[in-house]
C-alpha cells in the first residue's frame, strides 16, 4: 500500500475514534503528520464527502460517504449470508456449476458459488470477475438498470470480444438486453467464455434496481435445450425469494 493512501487510512481511523471530531492541529499531532501535507489530505477527503469540517470550530468529523460504504459492506454482506443457501439449493436441483454475482463499475463480481469440480473452476472462483455486456450475470442485471447507468457502462467500459460469438456492437448488445427484459433472463451461448452456455436471473433490492444475479453455467459439450426450462425455473424461484428477503416488492400488474 502507498505512503499516502496508508496516511489517508489512519486520518480516517483517527477521526472516527474521536466521539466529538477533531482539529487539523489535533490530527497533526496524534499521526506526527506536517501540517501541509495534512492539509492536502483532509482537502480531497472533504471534497469526496469522507469528510466534513464545521466552519465555526474547524473540527473535522466523519462525512457521509463513510456511510455510503458501510451501506455498501453490509448489503454484500447480507447477499452472501441469504445467498449462499439458495445457490447450494440451486445446485442441488439443477447439479449444474451455480453462482451468485453483484456489478462492479463495468463487470460483475463473483461473491458465492457451488459446485463439482468442473471446467469453470478457475474461472468462476469466489471474487472472479466478467464483463456485463456479454456475460449472462451481466445482461441479467443490465437489462433492468437506468437508462444513464446501462449508457455509461456499454459507453465507457471495454467491449472485448471474449470469444467468436460474443456481441460487441451496441445495436446487438441492447437487443440482447430488451429480450432479456421481455422474458425474465439472460442467456449467454458461449458470449463471455468459450464452451460455456449461462443462463441468469436479476436479483432486486428494496429500490426495485437489480443489486445481483443468480447464475448458471453449463458445458456447450453437455448442455440440453431440454434441460433449460428446470434451470430458469429454479433460477427465477431463487431470485424472487432472495429479492423478497432485501425488501423488493413485486410490481402490481395493471
Amino acid at each position: 500500500m502507498s505512503k499516502s493512501a496508508l496516511r489517508v487510512l489512519e486520518i480516517m481511523e483517527f477521526i472516527a475514534d474521536k466521539r466529538d471530531g477533531c482539529t487539523h492541529t489535533a490530527i497533526a499531532q496524534g499521526l506526527n503528520i506536517p501540517k501541509s501535507s495534512l492539509t492536502a489530505l483532509l482537502q480531497d477527503l472533504l471534497s469526496k464527502g469522507y469528510l466534513q469540517r464545521t466552519p465555526e470550530s474547524g473540527i473535522f468529523t466523519i462525512g457521509v460517504q463513510v456511510l455510503w460504504l458501510s451501506n455498501s459492506y453490509l448489503r454484500n454482506l447480507n447477499l452472501v449470508k441469504l445467498g449462499q443457501p439458495l445457490v447450494a439449493e440451486i445446485f442441488a436441483q439443477v447439479k449444474e456449476f451455480s453462482i451468485l454475482a453483484i456489478p462492479n463499475g463495468t463487470e460483475y463480481v463473483t461473491i458465492c458459488t457451488e459446485s463439482v469440480p468442473s471446467i469453470f473452476g478457475h474461472t468462476l472462483q469466489l471474487g472472479s470477475r466478467g464483463p456485463l455486456f456479454c456475460s449472462a450475470l451481466g445482461k441479467a442485471m443490465l437489462a433492468y438498470m437506468p437508462a444513464k447507468e446501462v449508457d455509461d457502462i456499454l459507453k465507457t467500459g471495454p467491449r472485448i470480444k471474449a470469444t467468436q460469438k460474443t456481441k460487441t456492437s451496441l445495436t446487438e448488445i441492447r437487443a440482447s438486453l430488451e429480450e432479456t427484459r421481455s422474458r425474465g433472463y439472460a442467456v449467454s451461448f458461449e458470449e463471455a467464455l468459450p464452451g460455456v452456455v449461462g443462463f441468469a436471473t436479476p436479483v432486486f433490492g428494496a429500490t426495485g434496481l437489480p443489486v445481483a444475479a443468480f447464475g448458471v453455467g453449463v458445458a456447450s459439450s453437455q448442455y440440453k435445450e431440454s434441460t433449460a426450462p428446470s434451470i430458469i425455473r429454479t433460477l427465477k424461484a431463487a431470485s424472487q425469494q432472495l429479492s423478497r428477503q432485501l425488501g423488493w416488492v413485486a410490481p402490481v400488474a395493471a
